[in-house]
């Protein structure tokens, strides 16, 4: 009897000792997973996995969870809301960690463009992108329905500012209403400042120490009275012998726009040539100065060539932007310009060849009306399309949703901090919807 009842009490002992590691355990487990960001992680690797989705696609919209889902009762819901454990609020878990939507449409913007201004606000916040749209100088009317069309641009660049003389003076044509209406959307303004592609005039305002710095002030000026967020520097035709003065212009720039918290960003042409430096841009002492470095990866064949082509086809874009990584121009400050048009190119019969821009919009209308049927080069990354002429043919290589795919690829897989728009005057709402939906699947 005695060792009956000592057989007794060793086994309750046994199972209570059990029963306590057990509970032990269970409690340690919460902990680490409460307490030591288990949750956290689960929720990280959710959202990366989900970033191009809205919350609401996952979880359900308030008004559709209150109106359809039934009260969940569960002892696991229980216990969460009691802890205060995530899984509790499957919508707070992950929106803690994917990208919040800030809803700057206007509101005259259609349900679609919404929806894809969205989409390219998921993609600027979760991988920190600019989304830059230059804009032809126009009424401040014109340009405000310019930002409207577009919903989603980050950066608007209006050609405000042009070098007038060899004295360095500038015309200023900073449009006020279109700052506030821009501040008041959450669009930046760039102003750009030309120097009207003239060579000459360049070289004078440029060689002349006193010259550059009252141009210097000049821009620093107007920059600070228009209350504008940055300056984009757009100097072309600019002589290889202007180098060293173009790169001390940009320095002093910089050192007057950033006393004042001002951006300045420069646009650079393709200068492709491998670990070779020597045309009319410094790229490493630009980029030294400037906040970013715009590149103007277009005209890869342009109005005057004798030989028809692409305006910028994917491995020229890639090679163009190479070179500028290999020779000083760090990724992190390294946009990429993209062109929104293309041209047609007419080879006559005797050999000649004329050419026309058209705007993105109208490509495929132009080829529509001439029954040209268009093929995909996979090697250059565009479309090519041929039809007769009176006196010879045209063919047109022209870029598609693929095309900006691949461009948006090598944005993202290089890190460079996003891409500029030639130009917003050239876009439509398809182009545009286009591009966003390229944006959207590029970091998918």
């Amino acid at each position: 009897m005695y060792l009956r009842t000592s057989s007794v009490v060793v086994r309750w002992f046994v199972a209570i000792f059990c029963a306590l590691v057990l509970a032990a355990g269970c409690v340690g487990s919460l902990l680490l997973l409460y307490g030591g960001g288990s949750w956290q992680s689960a929720a990280q690797l959710e959202a990366s996995n989900l970033a191009a989705v809205e919350v609401s696609e996952l979880v359900g919209t308030p008004d559709y969870q209150s109106a359809a889902e039934p009260e969940d009762h569960s002892l696991l819901r229980t216990i969460s809301s009691v802890f205060k454990l995530p899984l509790a609020n499957p919508a707070s878990m992950l929106s803690t960690q994917l990208p919040v939507l800030d809803d700057r449409a206007d509101a005259q913007s259609s349900g679609s463009q919404a929806s894809l201004f969205n989409s390219l606000s998921t993609w600027e916040q979760s991988s920190n992108k600019l989304a830059i749209g230059w804009a032809p100088y126009d009424t401040a009317s014109r340009t405000i329905h310019l930002i409207q069309e577009n919903p989603g641009i980050s950066v608007i660049s209006p050609k405000w500012m042009s070098v007038q003389n060899a004295n360095g003076q500038i015309d200023d044509h900073v449009e006020s209403d279109v700052v506030r209406y821009a501040h008041q959307h959450h669009v930046q303004v760039w102003a750009m400042c030309d120097n009207q592609f003239n060579a000459s005039l360049t070289h004078s305002v440029l060689s002349q120490p006193a010259n550059r710095q009252r141009l210097v002030q000049n821009i620093v000026h107007a920059a600070v009275a228009g209350k504008l967020d940055g300056v984009n520097i757009d100097f072309e035709n600019v002589h290889a012998e202007d180098r060293t003065a173009f790169t001390q212009f940009i320095q002093s720039l910089a050192s007057g726009l950033h006393t004042a918290h001002i951006t300045l960003s420069a646009d650079i042409t393709p200068d492709i040539v491998f670990l070779k430096d020597d045309a009319a841009f410094f790229h490493a002492g630009l980029a030294e100065s400037c906040d970013y470095v715009v590149l103007m990866a277009y005209d890869e064949h342009w109005g005057g060539d004798s030989e028809p082509g692409p305006v910028a086809d994917v491995p020229w874009v890639e090679s163009s932007v190479n070179d500028l990584l290999s020779t000083g121009v760090p990724a992190d400050k390294l946009i990429l310009g993209l062109p929104f048009y293309t041209r047609f190119w007419y080879v006559h019969r005797d050999g000649s060849v004329t050419s026309e821009a058209v705007a993105a919009p109208n490509i495929r209308d132009i080829l529509a009306q001439h029954h040209a049927e268009s093929q995909w080069n996979d090697t250059l990354g565009v479309a090519y399309a041929k039809y007769a002429k009176p006196d010879g043919y045209m063919e047109v290589w022209y870029e598609t949703d693929k095309t900006m795919q691949r461009k948006l690829q090598l944005v993202n897989e290089l890190g460079l901090p996003g891409v500029a728009i030639w130009s917003l005057s050239l876009s439509s709402t398809e182009t545009w919807n286009s591009m966003l939906q390229a944006l959207r699947q590029s970091v998918s």
